[in-house]
């Protein structure tokens, strides 16, 4: 009899669980079709009708992705020894985008952004090309201008993961990170159609990376200047 009970209790906390997982799932599915709603109909800008003279307001929130590519200059401000000579090359980038836009004016940008270049680094005895892979995530400040044509942005940039090596007879060798993870950035952005961003930034290190190279150690502050195109979803 006792079993009975249980069984009896043990199956109505299950039809209870079921029923909550249930509620839980219509909620999210109304949810989801809410904001999918939307976002479809928060690509409209403010706009003014002049037959009806009256402005049509947009959603004051609203989403912004995309990916894009371009190239980047990674220079040396400061180098504190003279026995090794530093000569920066051009390299590639490729990043995704993610903004929240606040009305007409106002939005707060993100990137998850990939940057592969290389440095030639040389001493009176060897010279040596050193690669690099960075890893950059800005969180930038963007004001929009011109209906969203023109676009200012600033803000902090931390780098998550700068790995420098050189191959010396055979043997990878660690050069030290290329780019610190403090960083300020400051960029310009036009848009073309509507789809289309082609910015420049530049990203000025706060503090100062130690590296090495052929046995002597020293410290750098390095600069980076970074142009391309973003395709917005």
């Amino acid at each position: 009899m006792k079993q009975e009970v249980r069984d009896i209790v043990t199956r109505g906390r299950g039809m209870r669980i079921m029923r909550g997982i249930m509620a839980l799932i219509v909620t999210a599915v109304a949810l989801l079709s809410t904001t999918r709603v939307e976002a479809q109909h928060s690509h409209q800008d403010y706009t003014f009708h002049p037959i009806e003279g009256t402005h049509h307001e947009a959603p004051k929130i609203r989403m912004e992705w995309g990916v894009g590519i371009g190239g980047a200059y990674t220079g040396i401000r400061s180098i504190s020894t003279s026995d090794v000579k530093l000569k920066p090359r051009f390299g590639f980038q490729g990043h995704l985008d993610m903004a929240v836009r606040f009305g007409r004016n106002f939005a707060l940008e993100t990137e998850i952004a990939y940057e592969g270049g290389s440095v030639d680094a040389a001493t009176e005895q060897v010279e040596h090309r050193v690669r690099t892979r960075t890893i950059d995530i800005p969180v930038l400040l963007s004001l929009r201008f011109a209906n969203n044509r023109i676009r200012l942005s600033a803000g902090p940039v931390f780098t998550v993961m700068s790995r420098t090596e050189y191959t010396h007879e055979g043997e990878v060798m660690f050069y030290g990170p290329m780019q610190p993870t403090w960083n300020i950035a400051g960029g310009i952005g036009i848009g073309v159609g509507r789809h289309f961003i082609i910015e420049a930034r530049y990203i000025h290190a706060l503090v100062d990376t130690v590296n090495q190279f052929q046995g002597v150690e020293f410290s750098t502050r390095p600069y980076k200047i970074t142009a391309g195109v973003t395709v917005l979803f």
